[in-house]
């Protein structure tokens, strides 16, 4: 059972169309199934299309939120595991992502959308209930608008602001493993950071924040990729963020 602040991949479904749904009807299923938003709402990564939104790292409430204003609610258990709502955009195969369940949301792993290179000798009937010991980086295939690829020690600087859509960074650790520090500097006007590393949410400020931290985090390896997530709804803010490989 998962926490419902815990945050994970979601996909919604409805037995009608709805946003850039698509009508599932292999192995059985019926349901109209979607990942992509043009409706912002909290948790919810920007695109490479201006006014796309994916559900990336989600709480279970966010989850909600987000295919209720599509129309639609959170895929459940069966219909994952069903396959049917499979390859629906986002990239989210084989990431967690919520189910429908009254009682206990849990995050569902999603089958992959193709087979990979070198498969096990015969497939599952359905996906692992546990997160593997090695899971890919976060996230997948590239699936975000990814604003810019840093590499360590490249201070970013931006003097926008006003947005009501994250950035994402990519930063490439370039081999680095040990301690490495993440370094903001928000100014007076409060920004939003968030910090992944290998699937998994490392640092957040909690919310928009003014000033000036450094935070020290051990690199065991697992990816050589962290991304940074900037948040500037205020007018006239300005921030700037640096990842040290030390």
């Amino acid at each position: 059972m998962a926490d419902k602040e815990e945050r994970y991949g979601a996909r919604c479904c409805s037995s009608s169309s709805f946003y850039r749904s698509e009508h599932k009807t292999k192995n059985g299923c019926s349901n109209y199934a979607g990942t992509i938003t043009n409706i912002f709402s909290p948790g919810l990564g920007t695109t490479s299309v201006d006014g796309l939104y994916c559900p990336w790292s989600l709480t279970y409430a966010e989850a909600e939120l987000f295919c209720s204003n599509l129309g639609a609610t959170l895929c459940t258990e069966a219909e994952i595991e069903g396959k049917c709502a499979k390859a629906s955009g986002c990239h989210l195969n084989w990431e967690y992502i919520w189910s429908l369940d009254p009682t206990t949301p849990a995050p569902t792993a999603s089958p992959t959308e193709s087979p990979t290179a070198s498969p096990t000798n015969a497939p599952t009937d359905s996906p692992t209930g546990a997160p593997t010991t090695s899971p890919t980086d976060y996230p997948t295939a590239s699936p975000i608008a990814i604003d810019g690829v840093r590499p360590c020690g490249f201070i970013n600087y931006s003097m926008q602001g006003g947005q009501s859509y994250t950035q994402t960074y990519e930063v490439d650790l370039q081999g680095n493993t040990g301690w490495i520090n993440i370094w903001y500097y928000m100014y007076q006007n409060p920004d939003q950071m968030r910090v992944f590393y290998d699937g998994q949410l490392i640092y957040t400020t909690g919310g928009l924040v003014p000033g000036e931290k450094t935070i020290p985090y051990y690199i065991d390896g697992r990816s050589n990729k962290l991304y940074v997530e900037m948040y500037a709804p205020n007018l006239g803010t300005a921030w700037q963020f640096k990842i040290s490989c030390l």
